[in-house]
Parts: structure tokens; sequence; C-alpha cells
């Protein structure tokens, strides 16, 4: 089936396109109707309403996907991921984490979807071409497709056959001087004639006026804008991408100067390591709790720079030089190697000793996907097969992201940290743990009722009254699978 061309009026509408403009107008009044309090609430906006309207999102363009040919069984290495982070806003509230994905998952849902549609894709790599290309090309593509897409919209409202359009234009005619005769006309003469009918048409006045209010004017006019943007985008990015791949992406790059940066490299890293070797096992940490965190801390920095230069080191150096220095390459990886699992050391007696935080569980994240990632770099190094590095990189990045979002990451802080305090050693705080949101919320009660919480004087009270303001205060749509559970909970109790 041919698809029409948006904004040639010549092409009749096909069943596909009407489809997606109907589609789209639902997705854009179900954001304006379930997801307008984002605006006052912010994160604790997002749940059930979130869940819903981001499977029925991405279901839609992966239902073009599929439509237009382009699915393929290693599609689901990234609608998978996608997927559970969608899933996890039914789940839970962490705003920490959801503040995050709001970026991470339209970033990632962009350039996967747009790889998906990329002509002989399993022949070309994500590099600087591939990024430019999807950024420059297919993103402001959008932006020239809206006018086609609200041109659609018309076509689709008001037929381009002119006897559709007659009848339509005598239907509000004949609305509009039903409108004017009744208001201006009838209802001033059956009001001054009747008490009651007054009263009536009064409340019927008021009626209409609250609907046609500022507010609503906001919804509609944004929803028309997310209408037009979501069709622009299907038609967009439900086309083929391709780009020419130039010559000089796949010539090698100097040998000699490549081993000497590497060797150079390598040679510090090692005499860095000889250098802190008596430290850099540190059995316990010093009580002063700002020692502590620098020593932790800089250990950290040293791994997320090394990841970062790793990155870039692979990304210009893998496969595209000598034998040789491939090795280099590998002792340079296996040496940062050494220093991530110095600061995942430094990262547990931190955790052992002062507990879990916000940071302190993403930097342990970190630290597992670092690890993983250069596990996986070291292979790429002793097979011959060539990898492209920057999308296997992004991909155990969206998986493992994808795993944290639908895992209990709050309620594991508290319950680590609960089971860390009563160690006699421990220097844990659990007041510092009133950053948490209402997923803790039944968990905190139940503690505190066997006394576990009673150790420090910290009084919860104020904590579990604002939590609970926020479970109440939400709207049945916007409450998640930890709210209700807490709801229940308390209807038991």
């Amino acid at each position: 089936m041919n698809q029409s061309i948006p904004g040639n009026s010549t092409e009749k509408l096909t069943k596909d396109t009407i489809i997606k403009l109907a589609v789209c107008v639902g997705l854009a009044a179900f954001w304006v109707i379930f997801l307008w309090n984002f605006w006052d609430k912010g994160i604790y906006a997002l749940g059930i309403n979130a869940f819903v309207f981001g499977a029925l999102f991405f279901g839609f363009f992966v239902w073009v996907l599929f439509k237009k040919g382009g699915y393929l069984k290693e599609d689901l290495v990234w609608i998978v991921p996608l997927s559970l982070i969608i899933i996890s806003f039914l789940l839970y509230d962490n705003p920490f984490v959801k503040v995050v994905t709001l970026f991470v998952w339209p970033v990632s849902f962009i350039v996967f979807y747009n790889y998906a549609f990329l002509n002989n894709r399993k022949e070309k790599s994500w590099d600087f071409s591939f990024l430019f290309h999807l950024f420059m090309e297919r993103l402001l593509a959008i932006l020239g497709n809206t006018g086609k897409s609200a041109i659609l919209y018309l076509e689709f409202i008001i037929p381009a056959n002119d006897k559709y359009k007659k009848i339509i234009a005598r239907v509000l005619i004949g609305f509009a001087l039903f409108l004017i005769i009744t208001f201006a006309v009838l209802v001033p003469l059956l009001s001054s004639a009747d008490a009651t009918f007054a009263r009536a048409a009064q409340a019927v006045r008021e009626w209409v006026t609250d609907l046609i209010s500022l507010p609503l004017v906001y919804r509609l006019i944004f929803a028309v804008v997310l209408s037009i943007a979501f069709f622009a985008a299907a038609i967009t990015w439900g086309k083929e991408f391709n780009y020419s791949k130039k010559e000089k992406e796949t010539t090698s790059i100097d040998s000699i100067i490549t081993g000497i940066v590497l060797g150079g490299i390598l040679t510090v890293y090692l005499l860095f390591l000889w250098i802190q070797i008596s430290h850099l096992w540190v059995g316990s940490l010093p009580f002063d709790f700002k020692t502590t965190e620098n020593l932790v801390k800089s250990g950290f920095w040293q791994l997320f720079v090394l990841t970062l230069l790793n990155i870039f080191i692979y990304f210009f150096t893998y496969k595209k030089t000598s034998s040789f220095v491939q090795k280099i390459l590998l002792a340079f990886t296996a040496a940062s190697l050494l220093l991530l699992v110095s600061a995942s050391h430094r990262m547990s007696l931190y955790v052992f000793f002062y507990g879990f935080s916000y940071e302190k569980f993403f930097a342990s994240y970190t630290v597992l996907y670092c690890a993983l990632l250069f596990f996986w770099l070291i292979s790429r190094l002793v097979i011959h097969k060539k990898t492209d590095i920057f999308k296997s990189t992004v991909i155990l990045f969206i998986w493992m992201y994808g795993i944290m979002m639908i895992f209990p990451v709050e309620q594991f802080i508290f319950r680590s940290n609960v089971a860390f305090s009563q160690r006699e050693d421990s220097r844990i705080r659990l007041s510092e743990l009133s950053m948490l949101s209402p997923d803790v919320l039944g968990l905190v009660k139940r503690y505190e009722a066997v006394g576990v919480l009673k150790k420090e004087t910290f009084d919860w009270n104020p904590w579990i009254e604002s939590r609970e303001k926020k479970v109440t205060d939400k709207k049945w749509y916007e409450r998640n699978v930890m709210n209700l559970l807490y709801i229940q909970y308390s209807i038991k109790r």
C-alpha cells in the first residue's frame, strides 16, 4: 500500500495514515488529560498514567517499524530494556531515578529507533558520521514535516472532496445559527418569563464559561501541538535512513604514534599502581567522615576518568593499528581494571561502614557497569572479529539501566542500611534515609513499630506525614504499585 504524501492534496488518505493520525490524537489527548498535573506535581504525578502513555507511545512506534518491514529479532536488544524503563513508572516513585529517565529514555529511543531504519545497518558502525546524520538529518527533518503533518490533519478533518466540504460547512452554519438564536433570543426571553428556567439557564452559562476556560485552551493548544509533533515524528522516522559512508572512515591510524602514546600512558599507570600499592588495599576506613569521603571519591573519579579515556582510546585505535599496539592496548585495559578493583574495594568499605545513599548506590552500580565493560573490552582484543565498540557500550548501558529501573532501589537502600546499622562498629545514621520517597513508607512504619528506628533521636513522624500526604494527594492514575500496596497495608491496619 502506498502511503499518501503529507501536504499533497492530490493523494488520498490511506488506511494506515488515518490510523496513525488517530493514534497521535489519542496519545496527545491522553497526555493532556492524565499527565497534565506533571507541570504542578513534577515526578510524583507520573505513575500508572506514565506507564500507560509510555506503553502506547512505544507500542505505536514499534508497530510502525513492523509495518514498514524494518523489524528484526535483534531489535529486541533495545526494545526490551526500553520497555523495562517504561514498566518502572508503574512500580515505583523513586524521583531521583525518574528525573534521569526523562532524559535517558527519549535519547535512547531516538538513537535505537532510527538505527532500526538504517539501510544496511549491519555494515555500518556507530561513529561520528552516524551520530551526525542522525541528529542533523533525522531530528531536524521533523521540523520540516510539522507543516506537512498539520496540513494532513486538515485534510483528514475537512475532506478534499467538494461535496463533503459543502456538507461540513452547512452543518457548522446550522450549529452556529442555532447557538446564536438560542443564547441571544430564546434564553433571555424564556428566562424573563420563568425564574426557575432563568436559574437553570444561568447554571448552563456558568458551566459553559468554566468549560471554555483558559486552562482548557492551554490543554487544547498543547494537544494539537503534540498530535502534530507525534505524527511528524512517525512519518519522519518511519522512512529508510541512509547516508554515504566516507572512505576515510576505514583507514588505519599510525601505529608508531599510537604505540608510543599507549605505551607511555601504560607506564604512567603501572608507576602509579606501584607507588600506591601500600594503601590501595585499605582494610578499614578512617573514622573521620571527610577523610573517608575523600579517600573513596578519589578512587571513584579515577574509575570514571579512566573509563572515559578507555572508551575514547578504543574508539580511535581498536583494530586500526598493528597487532603489537593492540597488545599494548590490552595491557592498558588490564591496568585500568586493577584500578577499578581498588576503587570497588574502597566503595564496599565505605558502604559497609557508612551505608548506602543515592550517590553511593549509583556509584557502586557504575563500578559494576565499568567492570563488565572492561572485561568485555579485554575479550574483544583476544578475538579476530571486529566489534562496534560504541554501539555495544551503549547497549550494555541501556540494559543495566533498564534492569536497575525495575529493581527496588530505595527498598534495597533502606533494608541494607538497617541491617548494617546493627553492627557495633557501624557509623550509619538512619536519619539520613529521610531523603527517600514513599517507596519505603510501609517499611519505615513497620521498622518503627518494632523499635528498630528508635536507636537514634530522630522523629520519623513528620517524614511519615509528608510522604503519606504525597500518596493521598495523588489521583488514582498517578499512583503506582508501591503506593497501592501501602494503601492496602494501611487499610488492613
